[in-house]
Parts: structure tokens; C-alpha cells; sequence
């Protein structure tokens, strides 16, 4: 049995089924909205990196005060985490929901749901710190 050649199939079959998924207008617009929020959460994060502090409040499940301060770099993990939990969502909207396109719809608004709240999250500490 050889392993490489069984990923390259299952991911060329994950690539077409994924690219016969996203001629749905729901999938497709969901794919552009997460791109722009991804684009807009690093353009965001690079014109404010200046006027950072060199601590920034990121964990808000620690108890209040220094525990709660970060270094700014903690900052790329919001858009990376949208990022992530989108590409984990078109793995699983590839493998298992391919046959129901309502969950794979489903599954896209989630990710764009992370996305957004991500975007607002970073956007509130960016202004509340700078």
C-alpha cells in the first residue's frame, strides 16, 4: 500500500468535490467574505503593530489585571483561529455533509460567523488599546 499516492487521491477528490460545492452562491459568497475579513483583520492588525502597547489585554478568561495582558503577537491568533476553524469546516463539508448541501451551507456560515466575531474582537482590543 502506498500512502502517498492514497493522500494525493483522497485530496484531489476532496479538492474536486470541494470545487463543485462552491458553485453554490451561499458557499461561494461565504469563501469571499472570510478572504476579505482574513485580509482586513491583517491589515488592520499591521497599521495599528506601531502604536501598540508591549503588553495587550487577549485573555479574557484569566481574572482581571495582569493576568490578562499578552504579548501583541497573541493578537495573529484570532484571524489564524478563523482561518483554522474554516479550513476544518471544508475538510468536514468535503468528507462527511458532500451529499447534503444544507449542512455544508450550515458548516460555511459557521465559519463565517468565527470569522466576523473574530474581526470584532481584534477590532475592539486594537481600539481599546491604541
Amino acid at each position: 500500500m502506498n500512502v502517498p499516492i492514497l493522500i494525493s487521491q483522497a485530496a484531489s477528490s476532496s479538492y474536486r468535490t470541494w470545487r463543485i460545492l462552491s458553485t453554490n452562491w451561499i458557499i461561494a459568497l461565504v469563501n469571499r467574505m472570510i478572504l476579505v475579513f482574513f485580509i482586513a483583520s491583517l491589515a488592520i492588525l499591521l497599521v495599528k503593530w506601531r502604536t501598540l502597547p508591549p503588553e495587550v489585554p487577549i485573555f479574557y478568561s484569566r481574572p482581571w489585571g495582569a493576568d490578562q495582558l499578552g504579548n501583541p503577537l497573541w493578537l495573529f491568533l484570532l484571524p489564524l483561529g478563523s482561518v483554522v476553524w474554516y479550513i476544518i469546516n471544508v475538510v468536514i463539508a468535503t468528507s462527511i455533509t458532500r451529499e447534503y448541501l444544507i449542512f455544508t451551507q450550515t458548516l460555511a456560515l459557521t465559519s463565517l460567523v468565527v470569522s466576523v466575531l473574530s474581526f470584532i474582537t481584534l477590532c475592539n482590543i486594537l481600539f481599546l488599546v491604541s
